[in-house]
């Protein structure tokens, strides 16, 4: 009986035990559930799959798998479709894109107003300068329009070359053309003005010197360079929708199909880090006085593709890979100071350069030139 007595309180003691306990490990489980289905929510959140329209010299950039890594890192996962910077500022679609990432300011200046976005981000940005040949290079020198300064080559009267294209000079009326003394007409080849922000820079330059070294900002200006600027691009005949064909055929076909080229900076020196060995051979840069940079500009459209402008302007691992491709960028180190160390030396800075005229009157002379071709 006493044992009894003993037994039912310890049972009733084991009784409240358990389900004390089966009550805290069904909390705990709830608990824990709760946490990680949070964790998931906030990993998805964070996590971003972003789609935009960029310019074709940036393709390889997101192509690359060092890119994809270190946007993952953040948590971004990109998807791009290219487009010339002309088209990419028509092609405003918040539905359908997250940003958009075109080749020149003045495109991305009508983005931002389509957007109303009220930041853009400026990751990388490269010069305007004609990719041409060694011989070629020495002729103008011989005939007082460019110079050598140390390593780097300039058109150093760019106003007179241009003059020289507006007459209709021959290659062979040029004094020590033996090198290149063909019937071809002094021509600066571009790509179309009517795509591309590359002719579109080349525009923006000519423009200025035909108007007197001014920036066109009026009907006015338009009227008044147009006759001079047109022919620039009517005369050259075919001409690509972006700056890749062109500059392949230049590598490809050597100076006889282009012996001036309108090329980004940025695609000489890519080409050269990864071919060192074409270092020692006679492609060259001229870099124009004045000239005109080229602004990759970010213009997001979504949350998402702020933090992808955000993430490409400060990652250092992300600026090291824009250098690999070419463009100068932001923060400490902008690129010419890594590629002299691996034998590509270009300008650290360039003092004479202009701003390109505003969307407005940019796409002003370009529809103005689109109807003349027609």
């Amino acid at each position: 009986m006493e044992i009894r007595k003993l037994i039912a309180p310890a049972l009733a003691v084991v009784l409240l035990a358990a389900v004390a306990g089966g009550v805290w490990y069904s909390n705990q489980r709830v608990r824990d559930d709760t946490t990680a289905g949070n964790a998931a929510r906030i990993e998805q959140a964070r996590h971003v799959a972003l789609r935009g329209l960029i310019g074709s010299e940036k393709e390889s950039f997101f192509a690359d798998e060092r890119v994809k890594q270190a946007l993952a890192a953040q948590g971004i996962t990109v998807t791009v479709e290219k487009a010339g910077s002309r088209t990419i500022a028509e092609r405003y679609d918040a539905g359908k894109f997250d940003f958009g990432f075109p080749s020149g300011a003045p495109a991305a200046q009508r983005l931002k107003e389509l957007a109303k976005a009220p930041n853009v981000y400026n990751p990388f940005y490269t010069p305007i300068v004609l990719a041409s040949w060694r011989p070629i290079a020495e002729i103008l020198i011989a005939n007082g329009v460019a110079e050598k300064q140390g390593d780097f080559y300039y058109v150093v009267d760019l106003p007179r070359l241009m003059a020289m294209i507006e007459k209709g000079t021959r290659w062979k009326e040029l004094k020590a053309s033996a090198a290149f003394s063909t019937s071809k007409s002094l021509l600066i080849n571009s790509t179309d003005v009517r795509t591309s922000n590359s002719a579109a820079m080349y525009l923006a330059l000519a423009s200025y010197l035909a108007n007197g070294q001014q920036i066109v900002q009026s009907q006015q200006d338009v009227d008044r360079v147009l006759p001079t600027v047109a022919p620039l691009f009517l005369r050259q005949g075919f001409q690509e929708q972006s700056s890749a064909g062109p500059f392949e055929d230049y590598l490809a076909l050597g100076m006889g199909k282009a012996p001036l080229l309108v090329a980004y900076e940025s695609q000489l020196v890519e080409f050269w880090l990864k071919h060192p060995d074409r270092l020692r051979g006679d492609m060259v840069l001229l870099y124009p006085r004045p000239t005109v940079y080229s602004k990759h500009v970010l213009v997001p459209y979504t949350p998402g593709g702020a933090r992808l402008g955000a993430a490409l302007e400060n990652d250092p691992t992300l600026r090291e890979l824009a250098h690999e491709y070419g463009f100068r960028t932001g923060g400490e180190a902008k690129g010419p100071e890594n590629w002299a160390g691996r034998g590509v030396k270009v300008p650290d800075v360039l003092v004479d350069v202009i701003d390109p005229p505003s969307f407005e009157w940019l796409e002003r002379m370009t529809t103005a030139i689109e109807g003349r071709f027609k």
